[in-house]
């Protein structure tokens, strides 16, 4: 029998990663764990409103002797996230909603990304990025 809660939260492929430059959203540790999306050339930035994930942010580091900031990036992993507005399905995808959420995304929308489970008394989605 089982009593406890399920989670797949952490689980990751450790290949499936890379460093990336950070854009001028990522300002520092506070932004660990977030979803980041591809801004620019090797760029990620926090995944603005409606944009599409493509990983976690997994590491911070100012490399300010080479003026650039830059950190490793996870897209196959299963991680939790914020949600803001209606809370997304359980089978569902989501979407960037800007300063670190996610929000359930429209058709055809969030194909990197399947919402697993879903919490609606703390506002968040564990979320396999894929």
């Amino acid at each position: 029998m089982y009593f406890g809660t399920l989670t797949n939260h952490g689980i990751r492929t450790e290949s499936a990663a890379g460093t990336f430059e950070l854009g001028a959203g990522v300002d520092g540790f506070t932004k660990v764990g977030m979803p980041v999306s591809i801004t620019g050339n090797n760029t990620v930035d926090l995944s603005a409103d409606g944009a599409e994930i493509f990983g976690l942010l997994e590491s911070y580091e100012d490399r300010g002797v080479e003026g650039a900031t830059t950190g490793a990036v996870s897209w196959q992993v299963v991680t939790t996230f914020d949600y803001t507005g209606t809370a997304p399905a359980a089978g569902g995808r989501i979407v960037g909603a800007g300063a670190g959420a996610v929000k359930a995304a429209g058709t055809g929308a969030g194909m990197n990304t399947l919402v697993l489970s879903v919490n609606t008394t703390d506002s968040t989605v564990e979320v396999l990025i894929r």
